[in-house]
């Protein structure tokens, strides 16, 4: 029989994009599948809709008013019973082949805790705004998890993407928590680095899924947070690294995180223009 796989939502008034998220998830074509609801507290009519949901292979939860974004992701992550878990947040989508795919490309490697794939980005409206996107700077299909990491450090960015387009052993995965919001716009990363130096990472660079942007995940003051966020995250990357860096590693990471704000400041401005931009979304978006 197929592993069961758990994809894990933490929802905190997910509406209007939570009903093409869940859609999204029950037509994957893998067959054993459970989808877990981690419901936190909203007041935007998401516990309504949950509870009309029939497919047996989804199981809400219920968290208190307050939970913290991290609390509820670790409260749905916890939750799941699968050999692996995605945590995907409540505005993206999942594609049909997703799941069968990357479980796929765990199985084919033991020693592997992570399957990554690059994802597409989309507005408020489902467009595609730009297509395969993520995965920067690493090179063929598995990697040494210190590897990655080390190219999100010298980048300045999270090039593996959001959650979306991560699969993880679920164990692997179990050992990492709790998810930790210290730094909030580092809350996948921060996890990610906990998790990689485990194993191996297996690369896909076809697109698993869409990100939704929206005014809240793409901003000046959100760009001028996530630089601030990116340093402290990379000071902490530096302290423990399994390799020494260079001063020219330090310089590189240093350029690297100040020409990825420039990048998300410019594209903000031209989505700002074009209309692209939607309701506040609940994550943020790393390239």
């Amino acid at each position: 029989m197929a592993p069961l796989v758990s994809i894990v939502v933490p929802v905190f008034n997910g509406m209007p994009h939570l009903p093409a998220l869940v859609e999204s998830l029950c037509a994957q074509d893998y067959p054993n599948l459970e989808i877990v609801a981690s419901e936190g507290g909203g007041t935007d009519g998401s516990e309504e809709y949950l509870k009309t949901l029939s497919d047996p292979r989804v199981r809400v939860i219920h968290q208190p008013l307050g939970t913290s974004a991290a609390a509820n992701w670790t409260a749905a992550t916890l939750a799941a019973r699968g050999d692996y878990t995605k945590l995907i947040c409540q505005d993206d989508l999942l594609y049909p082949s997703a799941i069968r795919e990357q479980v796929e490309d765990l199985e084919a490697h033991p020693q592997a805790v992570m399957a990554i794939a690059a994802r597409d980005i989309i507005d408020s409206r489902g467009e595609i705004l730009y297509s395969r996107r993520g995965l920067a700077g690493l090179h063929g299909s598995v990697l040494n998890g210190d590897e990655v990491l080390r190219t999100c450090y010298l980048r300045g960015t999270n090039v593996i993407g959001e959650p979306l387009a991560v699969l993880f052993r679920t164990p692997a995965l179990t050992a990492a928590m709790p998810w930790d919001d210290t730094n909030p716009l580092m809350l996948d990363l921060s996890t990610y680095a906990k998790v990689a130096p485990a194993g191996e990472v297996v690369i896909r660079r076809q697109s698993v899924g869409a990100f939704r942007v929206s005014t809240s995940s793409w901003s000046t003051r959100i760009a001028s947070r996530q630089l601030d966020q990116t340093r402290a995250w990379q000071q902490e990357y530096a302290q423990s690294s399994p390799r020494p860096l260079s001063r020219a590693d330090r310089i590189r990471a240093a350029v690297g995180r100040h020409v990825q704000t420039a990048l998300r400041r410019a594209a903000y401005a031209s989505l700002r223009l074009r209309g692209a931009m939607g309701k506040p979304s609940t994550h943020t978006m790393q390239r």
